[in-house]
């Protein structure tokens, strides 16, 4: 309750009770007091004066104190009712008013308040945008922007204020904006969230790689108003990439360069060791020879002469071999290195080359088997060349199988192609060799420590010469195993030539296996 108003109290007694003013004046005034204390304090308070109003309105005019009308005693108790309607009808309106107004106030200040958390979050967003580095816009439903940060007026050199209502084609090119355009009509047409990579055109008039990552923004509803979009400048980082790959690469190279490097000191100690070892069993064998010409009893040393000449023979061979291998390898690095294709059965040429060694092979306790599930097969290829190929092959089997062990030749007909395999039960090949077996220089054991003699270019040349035929070869292996080499060609025939088989000649082909072959002594040549 307002205490001011309690001054009506005493104000409605001391006015009635003033026998100077007329009882038309105290009507009045009785209906002006009970509206005020209705409205300012409330309908309990107005029906009270109301009723000090009718009190002392019957007792003056019972006593006639200063009466000036008269009037029925029924309009005097309509009269009453009349001021406990308006004491009843205002206060309580009033009541409800203020009530309604209390609301109200409250709602406004609850909307001030979240207008006030409102400003502050607008003002922080603000703020976060304006300090992040990325550039950010905003965009409309008609695709024109509404609004960005500071760092998209840098890149692009448009100041917010002038950048308000236009379009991408308004300050990208022509082939950006094209882009920009359709990936904003996808989005509000997919909805969700766009992330996609493309070149901008900078204010500086570079070209950057950016990511752009869109949405849509909305209000409480969930209504679409707008397109939100950041900016990621990934150029330096694309170029850091390229950097990286270039210097893996670069190390890769190295790695090459620095392992080519390593090879070939080891595949020039292998040829120091190659022509040094024949050219000291060859001066060897001469003073031994010439010590026997020189002895009295030279017809008794003839023998000894004999196996002196033999190997010096095979170590000329060993290095006939050798620098065959080098001039071969020389042709095929400048391009310079031919066959001659000609339409041959391959069966009877793997065949003639695998039974024309045996008798080497089976000298040193190794059995030799060969095995065909065809009898003819005409391909196109150079018959002397594949004499090469498979005495290397056939030599190497030689050289790393026991005695005691075996060899095996197959061919196997795969319709477009033909396989031919070699397989011993030797001492096989260390699995992190088999990827390195077929490159230049490379040896399966180690230099000082290895057992048998080679410069670790062959298996390179056979490679080589069986991919000039159009095939291809595969090693499988497993050591203390043994080692498979499958050689696989192609058996499309030359259709300008009909087949040609030209057989070996016994001495020719002798002195070929003689070389390939040079590198495996036999304990029976070595001088006593």
């Amino acid at each position: 309750m307002n205490r001011a108003y309690l001054v009506l109290y005493p104000l409605t007694v001391i006015v009635n009770l003033l026998p100077f003013i007329p009882m038309s004046m105290k009507g009045i005034l009785g209906i002006i007091f009970i509206i005020i204390t209705s409205m300012k304090v409330n309908y309990k308070n107005g029906l009270i004066i109301a009723t000090l109003w009718i009190v002392f309105g019957f007792i003056n005019y019972t006593l006639d104190i200063n009466v000036d009308y008269r009037i029925p005693k029924a309009t005097m108790i309509l009269g009453s009712g009349l001021y406990y309607f308006i004491a009843y009808y205002l206060g309580k309106s009033t009541e409800s008013l203020r009530r309604k107004n209390k609301q109200l106030k409250g709602e406004i200040q609850k909307r001030e308040n979240i207008e006030n958390e409102l400003k502050k979050k607008l003002t922080m967003i603000q703020s976060l945008m304006n300090t992040i580095p990325s550039p950010i816009f905003f965009k409309n439903l008609d695709y024109r922007y509404m609004g960005c940060n500071p760092a998209f007026e840098k890149a692009l050199g448009v100041k917010e204020g002038d950048l308000i209502g236009k379009t991408s084609y308004d300050i990208n090119d022509r082939k950006s904006a094209d882009l920009l355009y359709s990936m904003d009509i996808q989005l509000l047409e997919s909805g969700g969230e766009q992330v996609y990579e493309t070149t901008i055109k900078f204010a500086d008039g570079s070209l950057r790689n950016i990511i752009f990552n869109k949405g849509i923004f909305a209000d409480e509803k969930g209504n679409p108003l707008g397109i939100v979009g950041v900016m990621t400048d990934i150029t330096d980082k694309k170029q850091r990439e390229v950097l990286r790959q270039k210097v893996v690469e670069k190390k890769r190279e190295i790695d090459e360069i620095l392992e080519h490097d390593k090879m070939k000191t080891e595949f020039f100690s292998n040829i120091s060791h190659e022509l040094r070892t024949p050219l000291n069993v060859i001066l060897g064998s001469i003073q031994l020879i010439d010590q026997y010409i020189t002895d009295e009893a030279y017809d008794k040393s003839q023998d000894k002469v004999k196996k002196g000449t033999v190997i010096m023979r095979q170590n000329c061979y060993r290095l006939l071999r050798l620098v065959n291998n080098l001039i071969d390898v020389s042709k095929i690095d400048a391009s310079a290195f031919e066959i001659n294709l000609r339409n041959c059965n391959i069966v009877t040429i793997v065949e003639e080359i695998t039974l024309s060694v045996s008798s080497y092979i089976e000298n040193r306790g190794i059995s030799l088997v060969f095995d065909t599930d065809i009898e003819e097969k005409v391909i196109p290829c150079d018959d002397e060349k594949i004499e090469r190929i498979m005495l290397n092959l056939l030599s190497n089997a030689v050289k790393f199988t026991p005695t005691g062990g075996s060899i095996f030749v197959s061919i196997h007909d795969r319709g477009n192609s033909l396989c031919i395999n070699v397989r011993d039960t030797g001492i096989g090949i260390p699995l992190e060799k088999q990827g390195e077996i077929f490159e230049r220089f490379c040896q399966v054991t180690d230099l000082f420590s290895r057992q048998h003699e080679g410069s670790g270019i062959g298996l390179n040349l056979v490679k080589n010469l069986v991919e000039m035929h159009g095939g291809t070869i595969t090693v499988t292996s497993k050591l203390g195993k043994g080692t498979t080499f499958t050689i696989s060609l192609p058996t499309t025939t030359l259709v300008e030539e009909a087949m040609e088989h030209k057989s070996f000649e016994e001495q020719h082909c002798i002195e070929r296996i003689s070389i390939e072959f040079s590198d495996i002594y036999s304990p029976r040549q070595i001088i006593s």
